[in-house]
């Protein structure tokens, strides 16, 4: 464990900086899991994750609380933070509460300069970025001709010349990305772009088999929580049915569910009760 100072220079531990994950480019492949819920960071750090990602909606002080030692990014949507003084008062925000860095999904490069001017860390995202979809006609895996591959070396050395610690590469020929890691000094995370990268990315809600849409080709799922989840709800619906049905039956609350009071005392409260009408 490393000793860091936030910039509120607020004192904590963290397995590690972004010092260390630089220098560990090329000598140790990394986990990152994107989180949504304390639970899921808590698991996590448990897990020993190198590193967790959570979308801005979570209840990120919790996750930050949850997971107090392990290196995490918070991601920023553009859309909603939409110049450049709000979105540097976000990351500022996030910081501030304890986040590592910033994912920059779908920024324009100038903001991420633009960030980097306050020494803030963040990642960038290449290769399949998904709210980029409508510029190369769908969802599809991107880089498998040479025109693409190009685009995304060349979109890699942009994110890179911004400041950028890292990259997440998403859905690439993973012989692509193994030539796009070599030439790069930022840290490869690799969501569905092969082994070749210096960071494992997968989604928690694949990892556990509850997502909401078909697992994709390049995610594994190693639990099954939609149907635990399905299993508890009926377990839900069927205590509620249950307590309703002892309460129309007079089964509660019983003898051990409720208070008890010295006859003495009782007595006296009724006579009390009496008098005031």
């Amino acid at each position: 464990m490393k000793k860091i100072f936030s910039i509120n220079l607020e004192s904590s531990q963290r397995n590690y900086t972004v010092r260390d994950l630089i220098d560990l480019k090329g000598k140790k492949q990394l986990t990152q899991i994107n989180v949504s819920s304390p639970e899921e960071a808590a698991a996590a750090q448990e897990a020993k994750i190198d590193l967790i990602i959570a979308p801005p909606t979570g209840d990120i002080k919790k996750i930050r609380n949850c997971a107090d030692k392990t290196f995490l990014t918070v991601g920023i949507p553009f859309l909603k933070y939409e110049n450049k003084d709000k979105i540097t008062k976000k990351a500022f925000e996030l910081i501030e509460m304890g986040v590592d860095s910033i994912h920059c999904g779908s920024w324009n490069l100038a903001f991420m300069s633009h960030l980097n001017n306050f020494n803030i860390p963040f990642q960038g995202h290449a290769g399949f970025v998904p709210s980029q979809t409508t510029w190369i006609g769908g969802i599809r895996a991107y880089g498998k001709n040479f025109e693409e591959a190009k685009n995304i070396y060349n979109h890699v050395k942009k994110i890179e010349n911004t400041g950028a610690w890292a990259v997440e590469i998403e859905c690439i020929p993973d012989k692509i990305m193994s030539e796009i890691n070599e030439k790069t000094n930022m840290l490869t995370i690799s969501i569905g772009s092969g082994q070749n990268s210096d960071i494992q990315f997968l989604f928690a809600e694949d990892i556990l088999g509850y997502s909401s849409i078909k697992t994709p080709r390049h995610a594994k799922v190693y639990r099954n929580f939609l149907n635990l989840h399905k299993k508890l709800q009926k377990e839900r619906i069927d205590a509620f049915k249950e307590f309703k049905k002892d309460v129309t039956l007079k089964k509660f609350p019983s003898n051990k569910n409720i208070i008890s009071i010295d006859i003495k005392e009782l007595n006296l409260f009724k006579k009390f009760i009496s008098n005031t009408d």
